[in-house]
């Protein structure tokens, strides 16, 4: 669960990549995106419909997918595919659920791996050896286990909400209008040139930080801002609309380089609670 125990989303729209042309591009920017998800600990990337856009939605979901399964997993789950075909351009996250090949002797009891049911009901958890599945899934399927023995080995089904660590996010395809009705999610911050200042929403967006424990953050595209995706409702059923860059020099900021930005913001006011 991320910062100081909220459950984190992101949402971003799928034509977040409608100014890059090149396969390369997209996936050297989703990687960025990733990447500044694992650090901050979201759990949830939705990917919401552009009906004006290239439709793109299910190549970005299948990169942000195939980046947060384990390496040891992927040739297992993803076969080849041209959305992928740059992935090896994709940064490692280097988050607790992607851990490394250990001999044997090494994993300890307790230890939580992901893996993947194979056909005789065992898990490949990227060891030397299958396990023992105790718990029923289909084949082919990604499970989240706990290592019950390694002699003989065995291991248990946990859901991945009983991991302790962050463990990754999930990706989810969704309309608009259910990225602003979603109630999983208390407290949602849209984010716009047209917003307020966030210099002079600070102390409002603070309180309302330290009084939730779910949050979502929601970005337009390089084109289109929230107010062109979503219009004016957007007022109504976010929480914030607020302006991350009121002062910038550029002509433009990369949706990209907001999240950070969001995400970095966000940590800071969850710090403060501290």
């Amino acid at each position: 669960m991320a910062l100081l125990g909220r459950r984190l989303a992101v949402s971003l729209p799928d034509t977040v990549l409608e100014e890059k042309e090149a396969p390369r591009d997209k996936t050297a920017k989703l990687g960025l995106i990733a990447r500044a998800c694992a650090i901050y600990g979201v759990d949830v990337i939705e990917v919401f419909r552009d009906p004006n856009g290239r439709g793109e939605e299910g190549t970005i979901k299948k990169i942000l997918e195939y980046l947060e399964t384990p390496q040891y997993l992927r040739r297992r789950l993803y076969p080849l595919d041209e959305a992928l075909r740059y992935a090896g351009l994709l940064p490692p996250l280097r988050i607790p659920s992607h851990r490394a090949k250990v001999p044997m002797e090494k994993v300890p009891p307790g230890e939580v791996r992901e893996g993947v049911v194979n056909s005789d009901g065992t898990v490949d958890l990227g060891l030397d050896v299958p396990f023992e599945l105790r718990g029923h899934a289909e084949a082919g399927r990604r499970v989240t286990t706990r290592i019950v023995s390694t002699r003989p080995p065995a291991a248990e089904l946990i859901s991945r909400g009983a991991v302790k660590e962050y463990w990754g996010y999930a990706v989810e395809a969704k309309s608009a209008d259910e990225v602003l009705s979603d109630q999983r999610f208390r407290l949602k911050v849209a984010t716009s040139r047209f917003g307020a200042p966030i210099i002079s929403e600070r102390d409002r967006l603070e309180s309302a930080v330290r009084g939730t424990d779910s949050l979502k953050l929601i970005f337009g595209s390089p084109s289109k801002g929230l107010y062109d995706l979503m219009g004016k409702e957007l007022d109504r059923r976010a929480d914030f609309v607020v302006n991350l860059f009121p002062d910038q020099k550029v002509e433009t900021v990369r949706t990209e380089e907001a999240i950070f930005v969001g995400l970095g913001l966000i940590s800071v006011l969850s710090a403060e609670k501290a």
